[in-house]
């Protein structure tokens, strides 16, 4: 079945910034209506989203349901890993690494890496951008500190690296692990996870894989292992420990790695989405969490009341009800006293009235002159909908 590609998530301009002049008038008149409403949008969208992956969350990582965990761990850019542990109804279960340099547009940010949105916010958000780039639920995360996953681990784990563990040091490039199977202390399996090493994005990958394949070793050896991996969220451990020792235990459950390719950036070297392979990676592994089916309309969020985070919130809402968020920038000026959406042409009509409806615009704006490409719905976000209750 051939695999079709990809939408490119270009952060390309809006083409259709002469006729949005017109909709200032259009907005103004919304002003008074929006004064009304003023204070608990903001309150109301937030509930939703917060609520929103919850709903699946608890039947999800029960039986006979879909559901998904992410395990998220370290605190900051460079020293972080991700992985995304899933199960289907039909009880099939997955374990995927999610690059921790893999580029893509952050909710409320823009474009930036899955370590960056760590480092924004917290693991949560890191869930959010999954969510936004592969179009998945996240229904669970299991955020751990350094030294945690070491800490829940056996005195020493079987792994097999594929490729060994150079670091530099004052005297050079030095080997720290040699690759072929081998029991290495718990604290070098959370080594092997965090710490890229001399080497590339790639080889770092392979040793990520080793090291969840040995944390998923010592989990089936001794189960208790994911209840203490578990024991510190506030809610929903049982579940994720649950999710964890099912895929330990499966046997046709590999440690995979979404298909990348590797990008020069501003901020040196990054990992993408491989346009030709994501599709069919997400639809064979990932497929039961998918948020809709078919192409997801693609949205950008742009700042139209001048206040810090003011996207952040709607492109959360936007993104856990299906839609992509693939551009996040200031408006054209920051005086809109309503949230307007825009349809991007006559084709884009039905999404921007279901977007419409998440964030509580009252009607949809249509461009007809010149409708984006790149952009099925665009949302400039007003004064209607504060920052500061966030």
């Amino acid at each position: 079945m051939a695999v079709p590609a990809v939408l490119a998530v270009a952060a390309a301009g809006w083409f259709a910034r002469g006729p949005l002049a017109d909709a200032a008038d259009w907005a103004g008149t919304r002003a008074a209506d929006a004064a009304t409403v003023i204070h608990g949008w903001a309150t109301e969208l937030r509930d939703m989203a917060s609520a929103l992956p919850e709903g699946p969350a608890d039947e999800a990582l029960s039986t006979g349901v879909s559901g998904s965990a992410l395990l998220a761990l370290g605190d900051q850019p460079g020293s972080c890993a991700f992985a995304l542990a899933s199960v289907s109804a039909e009880g099939e279960l997955a374990f995927t690494l999610l690059p921790q340099s893999l580029l893509g547009v952050v909710p409320g940010y823009g474009e930036f890496t899955l370590a960056e949105a760590l480092a924004f916010e917290d693991a949560d958000l890191v869930a959010l951008t999954i969510t936004n780039v592969l179009g998945v639920r996240v229904d669970r995360v299991l955020s751990l500190v350094p030294g945690s996953l070491a800490a829940a681990l056996p005195a020493q784990v079987a792994t097999d690296l594929p490729v060994p563990l150079f670091v530099e040091s004052g005297d050079g490039i030095v080997e720290v692990l040699a690759a072929g199977p081998q029991s290495v202390d718990r604290y070098s399996v959370e080594r092997l996870l965090v710490e890229m090493g001399a080497g590339n994005s790639f080889e770092w990958l392979q040793r990520q894989g080793a090291a969840w394949a040995g944390v998923l070793g010592a989990v089936a050896a001794d189960p208790a292992v994911a209840d203490r991996l578990a024991e510190g969220m506030l809610s929903g451990g049982p579940e994720v420990a649950a999710l964890l020792k099912a895929v330990a235990a499966a046997t046709d459950a590999p440690v995979g790695s979404l298909p990348v390719e590797q990008v020069a950036t501003a901020g040196g070297a990054a990992l993408v989405l491989s346009a030709d392979a994501v599709d069919g990676f997400v639809a064979v592994r990932l497929g039961h969490l998918l948020l809709r089916p078919g192409e997801r309309p693609r949205v950008e969020v742009l700042n139209g009341n001048g206040q810090i985070g003011a996207t952040r919130l709607v492109a959360e809402a936007v993104v856990r009800r299906g839609f992509q968020v693939v551009r996040t920038e200031n408006a054209d000026r920051f005086d809109y006293a309503s949230t307007v959406v825009v349809a991007q042409g006559q084709d884009a009509l039905g999404a921007a009235r279901e977007v419409a409806g998440v964030v509580g615009a009252g009607s949809v704006y249509l461009e007809e002159a010149s409708p984006s490409v790149v952009v099925d719905v665009s949302i400039i976000v007003g004064l209607d909908i504060p920052a500061g209750e966030a």
